[in-house]
């Protein structure tokens, strides 16, 4: 039998579930006293609106109003004799919301009894309980069951058997609320709570609510592993009592700046739960665009703008251009020949002069071709296109343009990319971008219309004469097209996949992010051995000890070893430290060279000339080339 359609798009790609409905009610003036269940009932306008709200926002999965709809937490407010009838309005209330474009998972809360309720005679009870609010929501019309906050295994047992048992073709989502120290309430670690809820039959598994995002996301990596997806879903921070109202401190900058960490490492579903608001799941909404999710019609085929099909062994449209004459990079690498590119970036005004100068003196040292960032970090800068045509226009550089889903929609990615291919740029590199919130414009809007994997599909059309939508083309463009891969990727599975999905796009080379341990790079050079695909070995030579604690501490992907940190450590400052940084460059660069197709150097704070420095230990050898074939437009 198979999966259901909620199940197979969570291997494919995140997903991003809505924030609380509690605290948005109550943010929205429903006081306490209230039962926040029976809304659904008596303003289901305003239900309603929360929902759309956060439709609104990006959200994939609609939460229903129906945390505490169970007999035992309704009879509080003499409510216990209309739990099917609440829950069949949350449900139907959340659907009306959704329509066709996001899924509706039914929220089910404990009960808040005592442990010895789920044992023995008393658990029957119980299970007429929670099947009771089961039967009801699944009656409106929800897609899945998701547990919520809840903090004993012997409930979550009863809850989760119940589930599988009574609803098999349901899929059930499990989340766990654990203490600050990192515990739930009956003593269980997140380990072992993953592989309780995996053998009673759960289908995807986290942690939600708790102290703050970092506590939860902790968290949710520990459940990591497990063969299911992990969905993490933090509280918007601490609860603080301030004037007689509730407040949760996180602001959503920061939202999404963990949502990110939680998607590279590995998590497949991000949300929100306590004090949450539309605002924060707006700001996830970048992150998981950035990580190839898709924001689009999750329920149905995903809306994307159609791709035309290039079969490889029949393509659609015209013959590529030969590798060897779309330029002289591409050339090289084909040929064989060990290739160095070094980055140099625009700058943050208006005087191009230093970058100009330093692509002169790299490109005099060597260096086979310039490599211009687009908007790194999410920095203001120079439009790299005008920087790459200054730079052929004044130096003898080639040059290699980075190309970022992140800034341009659908339309602007296309006109750019024409607008390069004119102006005489053949070398690009396509990644998706860093989103608004690392920069110094967190409000920026993030487009990602399409990730770095669409946007090959596309590179890959043109290349044969076709635009996306297969109409023919005047002639067919000449790109020869890079990527990009994290060798120590927190989610390495993943990163390979991504890879394996780059290159049938249509990717020719690899350029990798940094990595300062070489056995990380032997295993993956090893895992893609079966691509056959040119590697380029990133190179960030460390300036000093503070600049490999940053790297460290905040970038993901570059955890750089204690040991490295502490030769940082112990350099002098300045000019001692870059040359302890050079060396520690040139043993990677020596120790893979003959594992890779080139070097991919990205000089720190703009000491350009710590890149000629790495090279000296290669000796003059690869230099060497027959530059008799100028790059095309030149």
């Amino acid at each position: 039998m198979s999966a259901h359609p909620f199940l197979e798009i969570l291997k494919e790609r995140p997903l991003l579930f809505d924030g609380a409905i509690g605290t948005e009610l109550y943010r929205r003036g429903v006081y306490l006293t209230n039962s926040f269940e029976e809304l659904n009932l008596t303003r289901a306008g305003l239900v309603l609106k929360v929902h759309r709200d956060y439709l609104e926002a990006g959200a994939e999965v609609l939460t229903t109003n129906s945390y505490g709809a169970n007999r035992i937490r309704l009879s509080h407010f003499d409510l216990q004799d209309k739990v099917g009838e609440i829950n069949r309005a949350a449900a139907e209330l959340a659907q009306e919301a959704a329509g066709r474009r996001a899924w509706v998972a039914g929220a089910i809360g404990p009960t808040g009894l005592g442990t010895a309720h789920f044992l023995g005679p008393a658990a029957e009870e119980c299970r007429e309980i929670y099947y009771e609010q089961m039967r009801g929501l699944l009656d409106g019309g929800v897609d899945f069951l998701l547990l919520e906050t809840f903090s004993q295994l012997a409930e979550a047992h009863l809850v989760t058997r119940l589930a599988k048992e009574k609803f098999p073709d349901v899929p059930l989502v499990a989340t766990f609320r654990f203490e600050t120290d990192e515990r739930l309430s009956d003593g269980s670690t997140p380990e072992a709570v993953a592989e309780a809820l995996i053998e009673w039959g759960a289908d995807v598994i986290g942690a939600n609510c708790g102290e703050g995002p970092q506590l939860v996301f902790e968290m949710s990596r520990r459940m990591l592993g497990h063969g299911v997806p992990v969905i993490c879903q933090p509280n918007a921070g601490s609860p603080k009592s301030l004037e007689g109202r509730t407040i949760y401190v996180a602001n959503p900058e920061f939202f999404g700046v963990m949502g990110r960490r939680m998607l590279k490492a590995g998590i497949s579903a991000v949300g929100g739960c306590c004090g949450t608001t539309p605002e924060h799941i707006r700001r996830l909404r970048s992150a998981v665009r950035m990580m190839g999710g898709a924001i689009a019609v999750p329920r149905e085929e995903e809306a994307r703008v159609t791709t035309v099909e290039l079969r490889q062994d029949n393509p659609v449209g015209v013959e590529r251009v030969p590798v060897e004459e779309r330029s002289v990079f591409a050339r090289k690498v084909s040929s064989g020949k060990f290739v160095v590119s070094v980055e140099v970036n625009p700058p943050g005004g208006l005087d191009p002069s230093e970058s100009i100068a330093a692509a002169q003196m790299l490109t005099e040292a060597g260096v086979d071709i310039i490599n211009i960032a687009d908007g790194p970090r999410a920095s203001v800068r120079m439009s790299n296109l005008a920087m790459a045509l200054l730079m052929r226009q004044q130096t003898e550089a080639e040059v290699l343009l980075h190309v970022c889903c992140r800034d341009r929609n659908l339309l602007g990615l296309q006109s750019d990319l024409l607008g390069a291919h004119a102006l005489g740029i053949r070398n690009i590199l396509i990644i998706t971008g860093d989103p608004p919130k690392v920069g110094d414009y967190p409000d920026a809007t993030a487009v990602y219309d399409l990730d770095s994997i669409g946007l090959l599909h596309w590179v890959r059309s043109y290349n044969h004469g076709l635009d996306p939508t297969g109409k023919a083309l005047d002639a067919p463009t000449q790109f020869w097209v890079g990527t990009g891969a994290e060798p120590a990727a927190m989610d390495y599975e993943r990163e390979l996949r991504r890879l394996e999905k780059k290159v049938q796009a249509g990717a020719d080379f690899v350029m990798t992010q940094p990595v300062y341990d070489p056995r990380r790079v032997e295993r993956f050079l090893k895992d893609i051995e079966h691509l056959g695909i040119p590697i380029l070995l990133g190179l960030l030579p460390l300036a000093s000890y503070r600049n490999a604690e940053f790297l460290h501490a905040n970038v993901p992907g570059m955890s750089i070893p204690e040991e490295i940190r502490q030769r940082m450590k112990s350099a002098k400052p300045g000019k001692a430290a870059r040359a302890e940084g050079v060396k520690i460059a040139q043993e990677s660069l020596l120790s893979l060279r003959d594992r890779v197709q080139g070097a991919y150097i990205m000089p720190p704070l703009g000491h350009y000339e710590m890149a000629p420095a790495i090279l000296e230990v290669l000796g003059d050898g690869w230099k060497q080339w027959d530059d008799t074939v100028r790059e095309p437009g030149k």
